[in-house]
Parts: structure tokens; sequence; C-alpha cells
């Protein structure tokens, strides 16, 4: 069994880094791996979680934001709920990556990965927990996939309506308000352009982070939010699906080639945003609930977490009993 045994090792800023609890790495595929964290025992009276659980982050960040350190660790949480626990690490894409596209995600790899999650577990309903564009991956595979394979859906601070994201909606909205004349008049889209040109590097997403959020209170959270980089492929699509056309609250998957529609989710969803946060508003649960057939969709915000101005909802306490009770409540639906 392959397990992340790193030590405690404190960086020249003091900040004890992450990535403590132990895990397994049950399959790789296209530079990405799934990590099997195994459930901690039980009491015998209580309830234990029926589905595995899926934790699908973003692109561009660091994996160990979820286990920042033993008191912080979203994975040592869950794992101590009882939950099978598994966690898909994008890896670190390069400019030979800069040729996917979302689809490439949501629509391939991840699909691959949830079935080998089935192989691993001998589960076929599978609970999938998407935090930001993660959260987006999670939606639309569950728009891919049969009624029977995805139990239930978790989605933290994921943007549906990208013109009515709050804050980091605002300026995308305005831009193509202005350039919509120009841009029907020449057909020009992000997908026309040299997709190394869209390549997106980690610094220059931190830099674009601390001008949305602020600078970060930990040094530590801060690299792993912003360390990673987007393909240009994806940051086409991005450009092009979700800003521009806002497809996601029109209902439709951000990629060519489809007639899938998020009608075709039926898994209940829990749909939580960090209020302090602008990446949504109040109007993209609406939105939500409007686009899918789900018939229990629930749209709350959280407060945020002291201890980290980055990680949203993803690293706010307050979500982890409310995901995990809402989880266990649903045992029985499958």
């Amino acid at each position: 069994m392959k397990t992340d045994r790193r030590p405690r090792l404190f960086d020249r800023r003091g900040v004890l880094l992450p990535g403590c609890a132990e895990f397994e790495v049950i399959h790789r595929r296209a530079g990405a791996t799934l990590r099997y964290y195994a459930p901690a025992p039980i009491e015998d009276d209580e309830p234990s979680p029926r589905s595995p659980l899926v934790l699908v982050p973003p692109l561009g960040v660091d994996t160990r934001i979820y286990d920042r350190r033993d008191q912080h660790s979203l994975v040592a949480y869950l794992s101590a709920r009882g939950f099978d626990l598994y966690l898909i690490d994008w890896g670190r894409p390069t400019r030979a990556d800069d040729q996917r596209h979302l689809g490439d995600y949501f629509a391939a790899l991840l699909p691959e990965m949830l079935n080998r999650v089935r192989f691993h577990s001998g589960h076929r309903a599978l609970s999938l927990h998407g935090w930001q564009l993660g959260g987006v991956f999670a939606l639309c595979c569950a728009a891919l996939s049969s009624p029977d394979e995805i139990a239930h859906l978790v989605l933290l601070d994921t943007a549906i309506d990208y013109r009515a994201a709050g804050a980091a909606g605002l300026q995308p909205h305005a831009l193509w308000q202005r350039a919509a004349p120009w841009r029907r008049l020449t057909g020009l889209r992000a997908s026309r352009l040299p997709v190394k040109l869209l390549h997106t590097p980690g610094w220059l997403q931190g830099i674009a982070r601390q001008v949305l959020y602020g600078p970060s209170r930990s040094h530590a959270d801060e690299e792993l939010m912003g360390c990673r980089a987007y393909p240009g492929g994806v940051v086409a699509d991005i450009i092009d699906y979700l800003w521009a056309d806002n497809l996601l609250a029109q209902g439709q998957l951000p990629m060519a080639g489809t007639a899938t529609r998020l009608a075709a989710v039926h898994a209940p969803i829990l749909h939580l945003c960090d209020r302090s946060q602008p990446v949504c508003s109040a109007v993209c649960g609406q939105r939500l609930a409007s686009v899918v057939a789900s018939r229990e969709v629930i749209s709350e915000w959280v407060e945020p977490d002291s201890t980290s101005s980055v990680g949203g909802a993803l690293t706010a306490q307050s979500s982890w009993a409310q995901v995990a009770d809402w989880l266990m409540t649903k045992q029985g639906d499958r």
C-alpha cells in the first residue's frame, strides 16, 4: 500500500506544512491520481455511510488544501465519520496539456476515476463532493451518468450563473456585455486563439486570487490555492462557455457536441457557499434548482472560517458536519 507519510516540517516562515493523512493511490491516468483514505473505526451503534464519497477538486489548487493540519483536515474528519473516502488529484498540468478542455475532465477522466472507485469499493452508487470548478465537473459528470450511478451531490462555492456570481462575476459580465456586439460581428471566440496563449500559470492565478479575495491570512494556504497551472484549452472553455455564453445557467454542459443537459441530474444536491467569497450569489442556488431534475436542492450560506481566508466553504469547518450529517440522513435513499 502506498501512503503519504511526509513528516511535519516547518518552512522558513514558520508555517506548518499540510499533507499528513495516510492514503493509498489506487489509479493513475494522464497525470492524475486517485487516492483512497480508509475510514476510521466507528462505534457499532453509529450509522455508517452507505455510498463512498469522492472529493473532486478544481484544477489549480494543491490537493493538500483538503488536509491542511490535523485539526483542520477535511479528509481526516470525513474518515473519522466513517466514510469510504476517495480524492482525485488532477496533477500538475504543463504546456503539453494545453489541448485539454473542460469536457476532457468531466466527460472522460472523471468518469474513468469513478469507475475505478466502483471497482475498488464494490459500490455502484457514489456521492460526489465538488468544490469550485470541481463542483462543475461533478455536476456535469452526474448529467452524463446513469441515475443509479450518482447517489448525492455536494457542491461547494460552485457558480452556476456566472453573470450573477458576485464580484467574481461582475467583471466578466461587464466585459462581455461591452464586447458582445463586436464578438457577434467578428465571430471571435477564445477557442479560436492558440491554446498556448491562454495557458495560465500558477503564479498568475495567485495574483488574480489576491485581487478578488485579498491577501490570505496564511502563506501556506495561499501557496496551496494558486500553485498549479490551468491548461489553455480549459481557459478557453471557461471564457467561452462559462463567462460569455453562461451555459450552466441555461442548463447546458460546457462542451461541444453533446445534447445532454443538466436536466438529466436527478441526485439530491447540497449547495453550500461561503458568504465572504466573491464566487457565488444567491441566484446561483436558485438557478441550480431550476436547471436540474433533482427533487431536493438545498442551497445555503456557511460562515467563513477564521483560520483560512482562501478556502471558502471547503475549509469552513461549519460546513464539515453539515455535509457529513446530510449525507448520513440520505443513506437510506440508495
